[in-house]
């Protein structure tokens, strides 16, 4: 009867994996995305999780992820931005330039 825990324990483990590599390779793409249609570079070709929780969304609990990058426009100056990745879909984005913000919501 211990092999039924250690299996389910197994596949929950896998699943999280799994649905962490899809959200942080969903996170990647909209990041050069959207970087590239405001005219500036996406930096280091990653991002990096920084908060990671479970919230309601219409109903159902879902994993809410914050992840952050690092873009550059013209001046050649290292700017932040932050995505939101919400449930399978990444809902809001941050740009941080010269200690201002740009929100952009999806």
């Amino acid at each position: 009867m211990l092999e039924i825990p250690v299996l389910l324990s197994l596949f929950l483990i896998a699943y999280f994996w799994y649905n962490q590599m899809q959200a942080l390779d969903t996170a990647r793409s909209v990041g050069k995305r959207i970087t590239q249609q405001n005219q500036c570079f996406f930096l280091d070709d990653s991002v990096v999780q920084k908060k990671i929780s479970i919230k309601s969304k219409a109903g159902k609990l879902c994993f809410y992820r914050e992840f952050e990058f690092e873009f550059s426009d013209v001046t050649a100056s290292r700017n932040k931005g932050t995505i939101i990745h919400h449930g399978q879909q990444v809902t809001e984005i941050q740009f941080f330039i010269n200690n201002a913000i740009e929100s952009i919501k999806l």
